[in-house]
């Protein structure tokens, strides 16, 4: 089943928007499908489907296990300006659930955003509640910018296992712009 799903800003949020997901070793194709949002489940009689970009990563860590997956991107174009939509990641037998976002509307109009820094430690334990509670205080917020050092490892599956989980379904509907701090650059090829 796709995880880690996080939607990203494109260059032109009025008519794009990126989406990047993981799943496992098995899953060699697979697909975004997106449709304009409806108040029942009518969308799904147009939905509009694209093939995903797939690149494999083996990876270890310290102690951590080898660690094989996919990671699949797709960009979804052809957006009508502020208009919702729904989407869905997935390989014709597993999908993530539908989620939905907004595309941005005309420029001038305002927006908000909600401004992240050093999320790094305790990301399940104690940085859930900061994002969710962001959230909660902003839920229409146009997009989130992590200022860096979202973990404290940057080779550490395991941080970014929990980065994914505190944020859950709100990295797959709310845009996210990341730049990386000190904590997300190799120390070693410093030295």
């Amino acid at each position: 089943v796709p995880d880690r799903v996080i939607l990203n800003l494109t260059e032109d949020a009025r008519t794009s928007m990126a989406v990047t997901w993981r799943t496992d070793v098995s899953v060699s194709r697979s697909f975004v499908e997106f449709a304009v949002a409806t108040h029942g489940p009518q969308f799904i009689e147009s939905v509009s489907r694209i093939n995903a970009r797939t690149e494999s990563l083996t990876h270890q860590s310290g102690d951590e296990p080898e660690i094989s997956a996919h990671y699949h991107s797709a960009v979804m174009t052809g957006l009508v300006p502020d208009t919702r939509y729904v989407y869905r990641v997935g390989d014709d037998v597993n999908w993530s659930e539908w989620y939905q976002f907004d595309t941005a509307g005309e420029a001038g109009e305002p927006f908000s955003f909600i401004y992240f820094g050093d999320a790094q430690n305790n990301l399940k334990s104690l940085w859930s509640r900061v994002v969710r509670e962001a959230h909660a205080t902003a839920p229409r917020a146009d997009f989130l910018l992590h200022a860096g050092d979202l973990v404290n490892r940057h080779d550490s599956d395991h941080e970014w296992g929990e980065w994914f989980y505190a944020g859950g379904f709100i990295h797959a509907q709310t845009p996210s712009i990341m730049t990386p701090g000190n904590h997300e650059y190799n120390r070693q090829s410093e030295l």
